[in-house]
């Protein structure tokens, strides 16, 4: 089997979609075509590309309107049915084009021009060119580095950016694009046939392995990924809300919260939230610790509660049956507890240090903590018994190997991976849990997990993606992004690697929270 980048969901859709139709002409044949020629015969093969009566292609003369809605309807296909009559006052049903004209209003692939024109003799811009294209092939996604003579609030800017960010175009060498530019029948060609086979696609670095979906003004301190759902939660820092989003159809909803919102936490269909009433401090002893989580519905984020606890809520976890876990963040050596989620009560507590991290294991019969404010930093297990912590056992190393303040564990429960690079063992074997079993061969910050395939992604705040087999941990290949990377996911439904990235627009100095996607294809 072979596992590998995919051009994107609508270069699968137009595959599916290709014409077997015959031709009357090869493209051997044109005694008129040097440039780009491949491409060429690659759409006259297809049936796409005819040529003219003397042989010729005529590569240098301006591909007319007509013509480019002609070759696109060829490789969709014509509907069954006779589509509707567009209503041009400039093209008439005994006109050449006219049946494709018609189909392509009716796609939606075309719309027009003032007066109820189509201009069917005009010659296709740069601009018109890349509107045709995206709107009949479905491509999306966001080329964040732009065109200098392409102003975001340019119409066309959407569908320029979408034909870069798929690599169909790379401007010229001097950053324009130069939309309102006259383009000629062999570049048309070279366009299409770079959409309907990414092998003649262009070398380009600025492009990157993601597609930039979409690009939002938020600041996120935390985020999760719902378990089976394409759904993504954000605490945004910028206004202190709830935020569930959808990965597939980008569906959001919001919710503001009471007090300032730090980490979340998910388990049988409700998303959890710790909110603090006041600092962090190291000074803060329990007698004076207060804070709150809030419960929300993963569907709707309808407030179910809000639990007022005399903890200063640092980092969650909680189960399926509805017990919520929660470290605390201030003085020195503090608690960790577990609460009922639906009264508060508490169910647990432990010692531990402040602002420890804290993750559970998929089994939730363990919770795998991390200090950060002691060095050598240790990482210690509490043990899990119908909700309540067992004490902590330490870590069997005190300082043997370097550590940093993430700590995960593997969706499987194997190992703890560490952000240095560091692997241990998770185990139910006491006496081989939290063992060493090897390093990755660089830190990292965001890590995400294909277990079907056996692969293991990482990034370490950059736009660099490094790729590890998941039984050995030897690199395998990289991939990048357009912004820095801050958390990852693996999405087993659509087969993609989900990314939150800091992402610049154009020349703007102003970072977004970028969605960024690759997509896999396993051959």
């Amino acid at each position: 089997m072979l596992k590998s980048l995919r051009a994107g969901l609508a270069l699968l859709m137009v595959g599916l979609m290709m014409l077997s139709s015959t031709h009357s002409v090869s493209a051997a044949s044109f005694s008129d075509v040097s440039s780009f020629k491949e491409e060429i015969e690659y759409l006259t093969d297809a049936g796409i590309i005819n040529g003219f009566p003397d042989g010729t292609y005529r590569p240098s003369s301006p591909i007319l309107r007509v013509q480019a809605v002609m070759m696109i309807m060829r490789d969709l296909g014509m509907p069954k049915e006779t589509p509707k009559d567009p209503g041009f006052v400039d093209i008439k049903p005994a006109d050449r084009g006219y049946a494709e004209v018609a189909a392509a209003v009716e796609l939606g692939i075309i719309s027009g021009k003032e007066g109820n024109r189509f201009d069917p003799q005009g010659k296709l811009t740069r601009a018109e060119m890349a509107k045709i294209l995206v709107n009949a092939y479905e491509l999306g996604s966001i080329y964040p580095k732009g065109f200098k003579d392409v102003p975001t609030h340019y119409w066309a800017n959407p569908f320029i950016s979408s034909l870069a960010a798929n690599n169909v175009t790379v401007g010229y060498p001097d950053g324009t694009f130069k939309p309102g530019v006259t383009i000629d029948r062999a570049q048309f060609a070279a366009f299409m046939a770079r959409i309907l086979n990414p092998e003649f696609k262009p070398y380009s670095p600025s492009v990157a392995d993601t597609y930039l979906e979409d690009a939002w003004d938020m600041l996120a301190t935390d985020v999760i990924k719902h378990p089976t759902e394409p759904i993504v939660y954000i605490i945004d820092g910028n206004d202190n809300t709830l935020n569930s989003i959808n990965t597939d159809t980008y569906e959001s909803l919001t919710v503001e919260l009471p007090y300032p919102a730090e980490k979340l936490a998910y388990a049988n269909g409700k998303v959890y939230v710790t909110q603090v009433k006041k600092p962090h401090s190291f000074y803060t002893f329990d007698e004076d610790q207060q804070g709150a989580f809030g419960v929300f519905d993963a569907k709707t984020l309808d407030g179910l509660k809000l639990i007022h606890i005399e903890l200063d809520p640092f980092d969650i976890e909680a189960d399926d049956s509805g017990v919520v876990y929660i470290s605390s963040g201030s003085g020195q050596w503090t608690r960790i507890e577990s609460y009922n989620g639906e009264t508060g009560a508490i169910l647990s507590s432990q010692q531990i240090r402040n602002q420890s991290y804290i993750d559970m294991t998929p089994k939730q019969d363990k919770i795998y903590a991390i200090d950060t404010d002691s060095s050598p930093r240790d990482i210690a297990a509490f043990a899990i018994i119908d909700g309540k912590l067992q004490p902590e056992k330490d870590s069997p190393y005190h300082g043997d190997y370097d550590l940093s303040k993430h700590l995960e564990v593997s969706p499987d429960g194997r190992y703890l991976m560490n952000g240095l690079g560091g692997i241990f063992r998770a185990s139910v074997n006491t006496s081989a849990d939290m063992t060493y079993v090897g390093k990755l061969d660089r830190p990292f910050t965001a890590a995400a997990y294909d277990l079907t395939y056996g692969e293991l992604y990482t990034a370490n705040g950059k736009n660099l993606i490094s790729v590890y087999d998941y039984e050995t941990f030897e690199s395998v290949y990289q991939m990048t992004s357009y912004g820095a990377i801050d958390y990852m996911f693996f999405d087993a439904k659509s087969d993609s690697l989900l990314i939150l990235t800091k992402v610049k627009i154009g020349d703007s100095t102003k970072t977004y929270l970028g969605f960024e996607k690759i997509y896999f294809a396993t051959e």
